[in-house]
Formats: C-alpha cells, structure tokens, sequence
C-alpha cells in the first residue's frame, strides 16, 4: 500500500491519498459468499465520509494487426456495457441504493458498525459466475481519499457441504446442488484425494423449465465419521457451461485512437 502526503494551505491541512501497490486476488467456489478487504487509517467514523464499490470486467489482451478491426472491435466491447459498474454506495451517513448494478440487489452489504475501525469491507453473497471481475474500493473525507483494487475469480465448482445421514441403517455422505446444471459432474473425494465418484448416485432434486436441474448425489463408499470427504459439482455440457464477464479485447497498437477501454 503506498500513500501520499499532500499538505494545503490555508489554512494547514494534511490530507493522505492511499492507493494499493499491487492487485490481491480472491478466489471463491460459486454459491459461496465472500468478504472482500478494504481498509483505510484516514476513516475512523462516517461522518463526511463517502465511499463506493465499482467492478469492471476483466480483460485479456490479444494481437490485433488490422487498424480497422481494431476499431469495430472497441466499440463493440462499448456496446455491450449494459449494467453499472456501481454495486454500493455509502453518502450521508446512510447507503445510497440508486443507480447501482441490479445483478447484485440483495447480495451485496457493508457491516456498517465496522466502518468506525476503517473497514469498508463488502460482502458478496451466493457468488455467480458473472460476479468474476475487478473491484474497485473507492473512498474519501476530509482526512483522505484512497482506492483499493482487486481481482475476484470464481472457481469452476461449486462445493456443497457434505452431511452424513443413515440410508438402510448404513452411513453415508450426502451433497446438494446450490446451482442449476444441464449435465451435472459430480466428483467425490477423500482427505488423500482419492477419487470416490465411481460409489456415489445422483440423483434429480428439483427441475426447471429449461431442462436444468439440482441435483443431490449420495456417496455409498464404507463412509467414516472421522474422515474427510469433498463434493464438487460442475457442469459438464459445453454449450451450457457458465458465462464469465471476461472480455478478449486487442493490445493498444494505437495509442491515439480508441484509448479509453
């Protein structure tokens, strides 16, 4: 983290403006929630304080030799910014719910009685694939400003807690499915990662319209009480594999056109 002092006059003030030198990267399994980190010393209380969450998503660069192409393609990754980069926002001592991403109503949230330590920290809950992206803590008053960014990937498989139950007065380990799945891979593991799919059964829990379902699999494997046992969950058919807001968009050639992305 570096930070800079910046004095002004008059009458003396000291203002601090933090900005992170390197970009964290959190990983989550999907259906999951996770905390992600902001914390600056220049907060210790709401007042006059303003801060947002912003995401934008990630970019992978490629060659692009064609000047035209390169153009068409800029503005077409333009085009196709739909929603708000806003996800939260805190103003006036109160959150601000207006003009934010709808994709995320009612699973973003900031403990708002942690904000008096610095902590801007947001909670994401039941994480899509979509929510793969940068997040940008963005946050000032009259002491400060600073920005934190980083990066937030979603891992291929869901994990569901495993319970153990009694089927015909033998134990076994059961998972469900938080997600919705075309053609569902279950794999079961072990403490030594061994691979134990081959003595569970999945079975259909609930279905949609569309043809996708949830799914629950139950592991008949001689299960033990003491050990250790994963469910990983994913799908398996490639026209329905999950969207991630990745975009591949061409290396800056030109340097003095289309140099806004």
């Amino acid at each position: 983290m570096a930070f800079f002092v910046v004095l002004i006059y008059p009458p003396l003030l000291l203002l601090l403006i933090y900005q992170a030198d390197a970009m964290d990267v959190f990983k989550v399994r999907p259906f999951d929630n996770i905390s992600l980190p902001c914390h600056f010393s220049f907060v210790d209380s709401t007042d006059g304080l303003s801060f947002t969450w912003e995401r934008e998503d990630i970019k992978e660069e490629h060659e692009v030799e064609d000047k035209e192409f390169y153009k068409f393609f800029v503005g077409l990754h333009d085009f196709y910014q739909f929603y708000p980069k806003l996800i939260y926002s805190f103003s006036n001592n109160m959150e601000q719910v207006e003009e934010r991403n709808s994709l995320y109503e009612g699973r973003v949230w900031v403990d708002e009685e942690e904000i008096p330590e610095g902590s801007l920290t947001l909670i994401l809950e039941e994480v899509q694939f979509s929510d793969e992206a940068l997040y940008i803590c963005k946050a000032t008053n009259s002491r400060g400003r600073g920005l934190r960014k980083m990066k937030l990937i979603v891992e291929d498989a869901e994990e569901p807690q495993v319970q153990f139950s009694t089927v015909d007065d033998t134990l076994v380990a059961k998972c469900i499915s938080a997600g919705w799945y075309h053609m569902p891979k279950v794999t079961w593991r072990n403490r030594k990662e061994e691979d134990l799919s081959s003595y569970s059964k999945t079975e259909i829990l609930e279905e949609k319209q569309d043809g996708s379902y949830r799914v629950v699999s139950t592991l008949h494997y001689p299960v033990l009480l003491h050990e250790i046992y994963t469910c990983h969950i994913e799908e398996d058919d490639v026209l329905n594999r999950p969207v991630r807001s990745i975009h591949r968009v061409p290396k800056r050639k030109y340097h003095n056109m289309y140099n806004h992305y």
